[in-house]
């Protein structure tokens, strides 16, 4: 979607596109859901974002970290979607195209690649999903905090491109993003720095040398470290 939605937007006719397509801009901790009275499609231009839930117990959790060219909003498609179960906020300065549901029934009715491209997102954002369920339920704090650091938003078995590491995040941000209160983060950030996993830039957690870790996402730990193979348990 990198280059189609843009291209789509700049060749759609000057009057649809000013009636359908509406740009706006948020500052850090801004939501981006607000005072939206119409269903649509979201683009993030320019920025990171992330996309929230609030579980059970009423804590919010990160289920994943937006960034350019990243797409949100995709339940309009669905005719008996009303209020989305999940925020977006701003973490940096963002830009975020809005594109209204009546010109993307207009795509999808006649532009064959922007329907197949957008049914292989829905289905790669379905198999992202399952994959965070299943590591939370089995993967403890410090490694799913070095896969996340290694892996970032993409393991390798869900793309065929290699994974990038994930881009520095304020620790609030980090820790409902790999699904933990600030304390347990603090515990995992010390407990991989002590044994020299991970190391601390500017007091956030990062991984230095990358070339010392398996390429496979989930087996991340280097050999003869405490948490060998661990992010492979079932193996």
């Amino acid at each position: 979607m990198r280059n189609l939605l843009p291209g789509l937007i700049a060749n759609t006719e000057q009057g649809l596109a000013d009636r359908h397509v509406c740009l706006r801009r948020y500052g850090p901790g801004r939501l981006v859901l607000e005072g939206y009275d119409r269903p649509g499609l979201f683009y993030i231009q320019h920025g990171r974002m992330e996309l929230l839930i609030t579980t059970a117990d009423g804590n919010e959790r990160c289920m994943r970290i937006l960034a350019e060219s990243d797409l949100f909003g995709l339940e309009c498609l669905h005719a008996g979607a009303t209020v989305p179960g999940y925020q977006v906020r701003a973490i940096t300065y963002s830009s975020v195209v809005h594109v209204d549901v009546e010109l993307l029934d207009l795509w999808l009715a006649t532009v064959p690649e922007f329907r197949h491209r957008l049914a292989a997102r829905i289905a790669a954002d379905i198999a992202r999903l399952e994959q965070e369920r299943e590591k939370t339920v089995a993967f403890s704090v410090a490694e799913r905090l070095v896969c996340y650091l290694r892996c970032g938003e993409t393991c390798a078995h869900l793309s065929p491109a290699p994974p990038e590491p994930a881009g520095p995040l304020p620790m609030a941000i980090l820790a409902r993003r790999i699904g933990c209160s600030p304390a347990y983060l603090s515990r995992a950030v010390r407990k991989l720095a002590q044994q020299g996993v991970v190391q601390r830039v500017n007091h956030l957690p990062r991984i230095d040398r990358m070339e010392n870790f398996s390429p496979c996402p989930c087996s991340v730990v280097p050999e003869g470290g405490e948490l060998r193979h661990a992010l492979r348990r079932s193996a």
